[in-house]
Order: C-alpha cells, then sequence, then structure tokens
C-alpha cells in the first residue's frame, strides 16, 4: 500500500503538471492503432451498391416513359453519377435559383432532396404550354411563378411515383412530397458534414441537356444497407419469383406414391423358393404399432392401418 499516493501527493502533482516544473512524456503512439472520427462516416460507405444503381436504372427507364408521355415530345434521361460526399458539398453545387423539393422516405427516416436545374424547368414549362422548348431564358434574379410552381410540382410528384415503382424490388419505398425551395440557403435536411448520397440525372430533349439530382442522406438508408449492397438484380428477382410461383403450382399437381409399411422380416432365398399358400410371417413391427408411411421411399408420416366406411385405410398420426 506504500506505493499508492497520499491525497496531498497528488494535489502536488497536478499542479507542478499544470505549471510546467515537472515534464510529462508524450504516449507513443502504438504500430498498427489508428485515429478513428467516430462523426465521420466515409469508411461505412465505400464501395458500390448495385441494388442502388439498379433501382437508379429503372427510375431513370420509367421517368422517361413518363414524362415523355406528358409534354408530347422524346426525353431522353440517363443516371450518370453515384457519389458519396458531405452533405454541404451537395449543396454547394446546386445553382440559384433551382427547384429544390424536400421529401420523405416511407417508412425510412429522415428526409431527402430532388433537385431540378432551372433550364429544366424552363424547358419543361415550354413544352407544357405547347412551344418548342427552344428559347433562351435567363434564370438569374427572379422566382418562379405561381403557375410554373404548379407545374414543377406536377413533375415533382411524377418523379416521385416512379421512384417509388422503381424502389420496390429493392425495398418498398413511398416519397411523400413536404415542400420547395429556391434557395439552397434556406434547405437543411441533415448537418452540413453528414454523409448524403448523390444520383445525377441528365436530361435531354431535343437537343438541350439540363440536369436532375437525388440526394438521400446515408443515415437513412443505413438500416437497409445489406439491400443496397446486395448484388442480386431486381429484374432477375421477379422473375425468379414467377418462376418459383410456377414452379409450386406444378409441383402441387403432380402425382406421387404414398406407401404405408405394415413390417419388414429378412428371408433366404431358398426360404423364399420355398413360401406356400398358409404360410405365416413374422414381421419386425406389432399390430398396434405405428406404420411408417414413405412418399416415393422417403418417410414422411407415421399411421395407423385399419378399415373405413367398408374399405382399407391408412390412419395419419404424426408428421416426421
Amino acid at each position: 500500500m506504500e506505493d499508492i499516493l497520499s491525497q496531498d501527493e497528488v494535489d502536488a502533482l497536478l499542479k507542478g503538471i499544470a505549471e510546467g516544473e515537472i515534464e510529462t512524456e508524450k504516449l507513443e503512439e502504438a504500430s498498427g492503432v489508428k485515429v478513428y472520427d467516430f462523426t465521420g462516416q466515409e469508411k461505412i460507405v465505400r464501395g458500390r451498391m448495385p441494388s442502388l444503381d439498379i433501382a437508379n436504372e429503372r427510375l431513370a427507364r420509367n421517368f422517361r416513359l413518363s414524362l415523355s408521355a406528358a409534354i408530347r415530345h422524346m426525353v431522353d434521361v440517363t443516371n450518370v453519377n453515384v457519389n458519396i460526399t458531405k452533405f454541404y458539398d451537395f449543396m454547394r453545387g446546386i445553382p440559384f435559383p433551382s427547384s429544390i423539393n424536400v421529401f420523405k422516405m416511407e417508412p425510412l427516416r429522415g428526409f431527402g432532396l430532388l433537385v431540378f436545374d432551372a433550364p429544366m424547368i424552363f424547358s419543361l414549362i415550354e413544352y407544357f404550354f405547347g412551344g418548342t422548348g427552344k428559347g433562351y431564358y435567363k434564370p438569374e434574379g427572379r422566382e418562379f411563378t405561381p403557375i410554373e410552381q404548379k407545374i414543377i410540382h406536377k413533375v415533382v410528384l411524377m418523379f416521385f411515383n416512379d421512384m417509388e415503382e422503381a424502389w420496390k424490388p429493392v425495398y418498398p419505398i413511398k416519397p411523400i412530397y413536404v415542400r420547395s425551395e429556391m434557395n439552397p440557403q434556406f434547405v437543411t435536411i441533415v448537418t452540413p458534414v453528414d454523409v448524403v448520397i448523390k444520383v445525377e440525372f441528365i436530361l435531354e430533349i431535343e437537343g438541350k441537356q439540363c440536369k436532375a439530382f437525388l440526394c438521400i442522406p446515408y443515415g437513412s438508408v443505413e438500416p437497409i444497407k445489406e439491400k443496397l449492397y446486395s448484388a442480386f438484380s431486381a429484374d432477375r428477382d421477379e422473375l425468379d419469383i414467377k418462376w418459383l410461383e410456377r414452379l409450386k403450382d406444378s409441383l402441387r399437381e403432380t402425382w406421387v406414391v404414398m406407401q404405408g409399411l405394415l413390417g419388414t422380416t429378412s428371408l433366404t432365398v431358398q426360404e423364399v423358393l420355398e413360401l406356400q399358400t398358409g404360410d405365416i410371417l413374422i414381421l419386425d413391427k406389432r399390430a398396434e404399432e405405428d406404420i411408417s408411411v414413405v412418399v416415393e421411399g422417403v418417410p414422411k408420416f407415421k399411421g395407423k392401418f385399419g378399415s373405413y366406411r367398408g374399405g382399407q385405410a391408412l390412419k395419419i398420426t404424426k408428421v416426421l
């Protein structure tokens, strides 16, 4: 116990360290030990997410068909990039003005962003009102009019419906529109240093290219990250499910041979050749014991042999 410092000695030691009278040694960093930032998420989101890529491709295909039918012009929608970035980096790349739409991804927690750039908005509005979409508009310095906001809202809901359909094979979600903004400074769905998934789409209408972005916080999809990192194809999954259902239906209609084994005995060839009418064979089971019921030679049940309504019957007593 003499090695333990008294309270006065501890106080004197701490005072000497604080005043610099006592020198302290720096703790050498152990080999192989690295500093880990628990507030960072970069290490847990590295690598591709095949299922998310498949959902984005389906979304691009669905939105291309919906938008082309709405404006009566051929629209090419391409998913060009999926990046993991910080939220402030994502918002810094959004020009002003833009159509920034906040939405929820039920049943997942948190909010996401759908962003349409101004050239896309003005081109779509002109197409909706019968124009050629080739006019030049200077978006800087003005806000969207109420009529333009109505058209934008219609396109946003169209996108969300296609997104819900595209995500079904991966994880069923329902995007719900919350509100819209034009200035990126007024939109905060997570802290600036939080990690988000940035999905970029290129829309080409009559030779004019526009951009749309999806911003999904990683914290929102973290509960289903195993599904996103899965390498299975959504189209393949749908095909396999239909094929399995057809296989099950076919199997249910297949005829099989079911037999109840009363018992067995062992005989030599000579004893078999000497069998005559009236001979009694001693089996390995008693009359009151359950007998084995086999399906195509495979034991599946236990049962009792008897009669029912004047015919021979087999009563199932146990499922193996």
